[in-house]
């Protein structure tokens, strides 16, 4: 059975409920208690694979081309990080800020 998600035209609060595709019996809104509720469409998030992401990212920055400050350069590192792997993102960033370091100990 689906969780819908509901607003109450009564109190304006939103609730969800579990409710059969067929059924068209709705408890009361959980907040007011009135039975004045409308169904609302709900967001929903599209998995992508890993490739899919990395190739999304390697096509917007050939677009971008080289970035212009160390800002945006850590911004691009981490959104590189979150493209391969929602845990890379903290280990790319700290990586670059490394070789940041590093090119300012040799000028």
């Amino acid at each position: 059975m689906p969780i819908y998600e509901f607003a109450c035209q009564s109190c304006g609060k939103r609730s969800s409920q579990l409710v059969s595709i067929s059924s068209e019996d709705l408890d009361p809104c959980p907040h007011c208690g009135r039975a004045d509720l409308t169904k609302l469409v709900s967001r929903f998030r599209m998995g992508r694979s890993e490739d899919t992401r990395v190739e999304e990212l390697a096509n917007r920055l050939e677009a971008m081309g080289e970035p212009d400050s160390p800002s945006d350069m850590r911004h691009m590192v981490r959104e590189m990080g979150k493209a391969m792997d929602d845990d890379m993102a903290d280990d790319m960033e700290e990586m670059f800020e490394a070789d940041m370091e590093e090119d300012a100990g040799t000028d």
